[in-house]
């Protein structure tokens, strides 16, 4: 069955799930799973978006109880656990000069005052990159890498 992205945690149908035992909806707290879910879309790994929730609140990726969403560091327990090739980094030199054409990247950032995390979904082609939820959306958006900042840069994984 072939998957759509998810271009905002806050569009329905998925913006009232919960996330996480505080039972928080995704449209507040799902950033991470929209970007894992978008990741696994991209690289043609079949996923149901309610089974993801469930693997990775089974493997503690939840950061307190889900009350701040996703773990920054936690998305290396689901590929390991899948078998997904990726690379981890935490320097976003690094992480920019990988993302190449072809490459599937998910970031995770402070938000602007750091009022909490965002993991978003990019992607390269072309030499242009794409965001399928930096903001909500009901579309991918053309991305330019200079809004990623060593600053605000927490970490990134590339499939």
């Amino acid at each position: 069955m072939k998957r759509e992205f998810i271009y905002g945690q806050c569009n329905n149908p998925i913006s009232q799930l919960c996330y996480g035992k505080s039972r928080k909806p995704v449209s507040k707290v799902g950033c991470g799973v929209v970007a894992l879910y978008n990741a696994l879309v991209f690289k043609g790994i079949d996923a149901e978006f309610s089974d993801l929730l469930r693997a990775m609140e089974k493997l503690g990726m939840p950061w307190l109880f889900g009350v701040f969403g996703t773990k920054p560091f936690g998305l290396k327990r689901y590929f390991k656990k899948n078998n997904i090739p990726f690379k981890n980094y935490i320097s976003v030199k690094h992480f920019k000069n990988s993302l190449t054409d072809g490459k599937i990247g998910i970031v995770c950032a402070w938000n602007k005052g750091f009022r909490g995390l965002h993991f978003y979904c990019i992607c390269s082609e072309n030499g242009e990159y794409r965001s399928m939820n930096f903001v909500s959306s009901d579309q991918a958006l053309s991305f330019d890498l200079l809004q990623i900042t060593p600053m605000r840069f927490v970490t990134g994984y590339i499939l």
